[in-house]
């Protein structure tokens, strides 16, 4: 299936499997989970499954597989079931595949339109395209930032007082919610009190505290975990991946997939920079710290949200070694090709900078979505990060 494989959710498939067994379904459900270990690809299979014409997949077969896979194969459709994934070989489970069924409406964070054309709902067709080619990463845009606003939500609330164009279910997928703006969630809120016949809401997110306290209340929440390091490494030798190096780029993966095949592709996103952060702050070069802070001054288009959420998320996961070195603990480091440097740096710094810097960029990563300006993010980062160089 081009949406990929869902890989070691157990816990996750028990419970949707559950649900469709007893064929009672909550209105709204909330994946949340860290980026790139099979929300939305289990977002799909519940569509799938609740949309499948052609019978399901004998029971014992994967949460769900891909189209023309042996699984798929061995398998053929029974009648009666509903099983994750739906049998991946009916019209309407090949069209799911490419994100192009009428009754499964999918968005994601894009940019807003601009005049004239302001207030209209973004256009998904090409984001949704690449999505289906390649299920494990992200549309590369990179003008304006990226939300779901509240004229995507008024148009598929438009869309949702219609019945279903072919008699299944409809399954509104937003991936990535908590991008959406609080117009927007707010605008959904009667939806999801009153949804409407034979529609099933599914948010994905990675911060469920970014929702509406109202929005998070009105969704079951299932819980997706990191992936083991031998499943995202089976996973790149199957595909040729990062030959020779899969477990060292498992390894920095910290259990997301669709950042394991980022690394493997370019390196470590945001890691140079989040480095070079660091070691101004260890060495007090306060003066080429701020200076390249500075440029960001007028830099807040959507690319440059993606480097910065990249950077914050990188020198995050290296404050968080810094924190557990100082505690004392037997380190199990999320950077452990890093080790030297942050040793060093735990063992200089005076007790506690590391996790005062842990939580100073716990707050950054959580404004970089904000209309907080780069430049500002950045250097008040940096002046948290100086007693790090004692």
């Amino acid at each position: 299936m081009s949406a990929g494989p869902l890989l070691d959710q157990s816990r996750a498939r028990a419970l949707l499997e559950r649900a469709l067994a007893s064929r009672e379904l909550p209105p709204a459900y909330l994946f949340i989970g860290p980026h790139g270990v099979g929300k939305e690809e289990a977002a799909l299979a519940l569509a799938r499954a609740l949309n499948c014409t052609g019978g399901t997949a004998q029971p014992g077969s994967d949460l769900f597989v891909e189209a023309g896979s042996e699984a798929t194969e061995s398998c053929p459709p029974t009648s009666g079931e509903v099983v994750l994934g739906g049998c991946a070989i009916c019209s309407a489970c090949t069209r799911l595949e490419r994100y192009r069924h009428p009754d499964v409406l999918v968005r994601m964070p894009l940019p807003r339109p601009r005049p004239p054309k302001e207030g209209e709902p973004a256009d998904p067709t090409e984001a949704l395209a690449f999505k289906a080619d390649n299920p494990y990463r992200d549309p590369e845009i990179t003008s304006g930032g990226l939300s779901i606003g509240i004229a995507d939500i008024r148009e598929i609330v438009r869309q949702l007082a219609y019945a279903p164009v072919e008699g299944g279910k409809r399954v509104v997928i937003l991936c990535q919610s908590e991008r959406m703006t609080e117009e927007a969630q707010n605008a959904l809120l009667k939806s999801l009190e009153e949804p409407p016949p034979h529609t099933l809401f599914v948010l994905t997110t990675h911060r469920p505290n970014a929702l509406l306290p109202t929005v998070r209340s009105r969704c079951r929440v299932v819980g997706f975990g990191p992936l083991p390091s031998d499943v995202i490494v089976s996973y790149l030798q199957e595909r040729g991946i990062a030959s020779g190096d899969e477990m060292n780029v498992a390894i920095l993966a910290r259990g997301s997939l669709k950042r394991a095949i980022s690394i493997a592709e370019g390196g470590v996103p945001g890691r140079e920079e989040a480095l070079q952060l660091l070691s101004w702050a260890v060495d007090g070069q306060r003066r080429e710290a701020l200076a390249w802070a500075a440029g960001y001054t007028f830099k807040s288009a959507g690319g440059m949200r993606t480097e910065a959420r990249n950077t914050l998320e990188e020198l995050l996961s290296l404050m968080r070694d810094v924190a557990v070195i100082q505690s004392g603990d037997e380190p199990s480091l999320l950077n452990p090709d890093r080790a030297d440097l942050l040793q060093r740096v735990g063992r200089h710094a005076p007790d506690g900078a590391g996790l005062g810097a842990l939580m100073a960029a716990a707050e950054a990563c959580g404004e970089v979505d904000s209309n907080i300006n780069l430049a500002l993010i950045y250097a008040t980062l940096f002046e948290a990060l100086t007693p790090l160089g004692g």
